[in-house]
């Protein structure tokens, strides 16, 4: 994916987060601070994804060192704010979160094949079709009506495809597998009206132990044994930036 999508992404996020409280303080309620009553909500976002722990697939014998362009990432949820759980000024939300994530593979180097990076083919990407279940926070009204940080995190699962050849036409790790995930989140909402937000925030990500077999065409490499056989894992860790609107029902 281009930098500019992500660039693009990271300037929006700043606008958001940057927005006056003069906006949201237009939706007051009599001059009372604005809460949104418990509801049902639903979302959508879209922003950058960027990998910040370049995995080391590893089979225990070998690895292979995998560099990533920037990516993006594109999901909604829907979820439930507790209005009152904890008393006043702190509100959790829980919600069921989906998404799907891209990135392009800029390099390989495989330490078994000599030194100096590998030629990787075009089209080489690893994605991911990722369910999460969130608990997040809302620090109501925290820098002025309708204006609210939140934090929190969540755990759930992601289906990844790796798609990357190098070499030759025929050389590959190219495998589906589901792997757990898990992230911290914090952002920024701000009201717009009584049951609509606009909302930016920063979470860091990971998918733990992902991998593929190393394979020639469909047949794994050395029968699926050896110093360049196997299966390779890692973790891949990513910062997301994100930004999006949520709709109150």
């Amino acid at each position: 994916m281009t930098r500019n999508i992500t660039l693009s992404s990271l300037a929006m996020g700043a606008a958001l987060l940057l927005m006056p409280g003069t906006m949201a303080s237009a939706y007051a309620d009599d001059g009372e601070s604005f809460r949104p009553p418990s509801s049902w909500y639903a979302s959508v976002f879209g922003g950058g994804n960027f990998v910040t722990s370049e995995p080391s697939f590893s089979n225990g014998i070998t690895q292979v060192d995998v560099d990533y362009d920037s990516g993006f990432v594109v999901g909604g949820a829907i979820g439930y704010r507790w209005v009152g759980a904890l008393g006043s000024g702190l509100t959790p939300r829980t919600e069921v979160e989906f998404s799907y994530q891209e990135n392009d593979v800029s390099s390989i180097n495989f330490s078994g094949n000599g030194p100096g990076q590998e030629v990787v083919n075009g089209g080489s990407d690893t994605t991911a079709f990722n369910v999460l279940f969130n608990l997040y926070f809302d620090v109501d009204n925290a820098l002025g009506d309708g204006i609210t940080p939140y934090f929190g995190g969540g755990i759930g699962f992601s289906v990844v495809d790796h798609s990357i050849f190098y070499n030759a036409p025929n050389l590959n790790f190219d495998d589906q597998e589901t792997d757990f995930r898990w992230h911290v989140t914090a952002g920024l909402s701000v009201a717009v009206s009584d049951n609509v937000s606009l909302f930016g925030d920063i979470g860091y990500h990971q998918i733990v132990d992902t991998g593929s077999l190393r394979r020639i065409g469909a047949a794994p490499v050395g029968g699926g044994a050896g110093p360049g056989g196997g299966i390779f894992e890692d973790d891949i860790g990513s910062v997301l930036i994100k930004v999006g609107a949520r709709v109150g029902f």
